[in-house]
């Protein structure tokens, strides 16, 4: 097997099971060896210091379990401000609220706040009938923060999509996109979001097997080989967030079959 070597970064990536990186990524590798409990960010210690409402303690527990406090992600990197001060003045100077329309995470501001670390995500938004509504200014036009919190908190289940899509599609909706219609689209979401939660686990468990192979050539070789694997992941990624279900579903069978094809080569020779 020849394949084009990669760089550091990219190989942290892959040995961590995260696929190929864009340089914020990064960080969403490197929490895999991570050993902290959590993140901590000079807002989160100043605010959770004060006496708070119990939505703004809700906004704060939010972050706390999110991956954007694993990654190191802060309060700042969406809202602005100056983490480098604990001076209220300073440290506020930037930030405004969320329904002011110049806010980073305002509603019509959010997905391009978002895209500026998940640019693939955005760049697959754009293609689908919800960001038509959004471009339009429909209010009720679904944003980033819809499936996935405010803090990116949640990740949607299949049961979390049927309820999601059916608060505003109703529960037999024509999903176009799809390729289907009502409560069959929804179900078939789940599955696709199922099947991309065991390839997770499949690729670090993967990723880990690479670590054991002793000779560093064929070590190296194999996670070369992984990375150019990984670009069905990102396909993945890519239609399930055009929300176009056969792209989606194709590239995971491709997936599917790479990493069983990496298990049995690995399986058989047991660290050499």
């Amino acid at each position: 097997m020849n394949v084009p070597a990669r760089s550091g970064t990219q190989a942290v990536a892959i040995l961590a099971g995260m696929g190929p990186v864009r340089p914020p990524a990064l960080l969403l590798a490197m929490t895999a060896f991570a050993t902290v409990a959590f993140a901590q960010d000079p807002c989160v210690d100043c605010h959770a210091a004060q006496e708070l409402e119990e939505t703004d303690e809700v906004h704060l527990r939010q972050w706390r379990n999110s991956a954007h406090a694993r990654a190191g992600v802060s309060c700042a990197d969406c809202h602005g401000g100056d983490t480098a001060t604990f001076v209220q003045l300073r440290a506020h100077r930037g930030v405004l609220n969320s329904g002011h329309p110049k806010s980073p995470t305002h509603q019509w501001n959010l997905p391009q706040t978002c895209g500026r670390c998940h640019d693939v995500e955005y760049l697959a938004l754009q293609e689908s009938s919800h960001f038509a509504l959004f471009e339009r200014k429909v209010r009720a036009a679904p944003t980033c923060r819809t499936c996935h919190g405010s803090v990116a908190a949640q990740s949607l289940g299949e049961g979390g999509l049927q309820a999601r899509c059916s608060s505003c599609h109703g529960p037999e909706a024509d999903h176009r996109e799809a390729g289907t219609t009502g409560q069959q689209a929804v179900a078939q979401g789940g599955q696709l979001l199922a099947r991309m939660r065991a390839l997770r686990a499949t690729r670090a468990r993967v990723s880990r097997e690479i670590l054991r192979i002793r000779d560093p050539a064929d070590r190296h070789e194999a996670a070369d080989a992984l990375f150019e694997a990984n670009r069905f992941w990102e396909e993945a990624i890519e239609a399930g967030h055009a929300f176009h279900w056969s792209d989606w579903d194709a590239a995971l069978g491709d997936l599917e079959g790479v990493l069983g094809e990496f298990e049995g080569v690995l399986g058989s020779t047991d660290g050499r």
